[in-house]
């Protein structure tokens, strides 16, 4: 299968024509740390009503336990009632500037 990581970074997408490349999916940043991405909504709907499958992902910049449980409660909250054809994924993001990766 042929597919696409879509963001914000992205801007305005025309799902239909991404359909009609061959592209058969897209996998759609929800958030990262505890902020929904502002086009997270938008891709969702967009991509849908295309008929491309749909899954989903968010950044973890979690140091902590109790800041992982809380990036994992907004996460929820963004995706909750939405249908996707894959795993939601949670991606864990190093920040090579402060010399760590996270907790895991």
């Amino acid at each position: 299968m042929n597919g696409l990581d879509v963001s914000r970074i992205n801007g305005h997408i025309n799902f239909y024509v991404t359909k009609r490349s061959g592209i058969e999916f897209v996998v759609i940043r929800a958030g990262a740390g505890s902020q929904k991405d502002p086009f997270f909504e938008l891709n969702y709907t967009r991509a849908r009503a295309a008929g491309l499958h749909v899954g989903a992902y968010w950044l973890s910049y979690a140091e902590t336990p109790d800041a992982a449980r809380a990036e994992a409660a907004a996460c929820a909250e963004v995706l909750k009632e939405k249908q996707f054809d894959f795993p939601i994924f949670y991606a864990l993001e190093n920040d090579p500037a402060r010399g760590y990766f996270p907790f895991v």
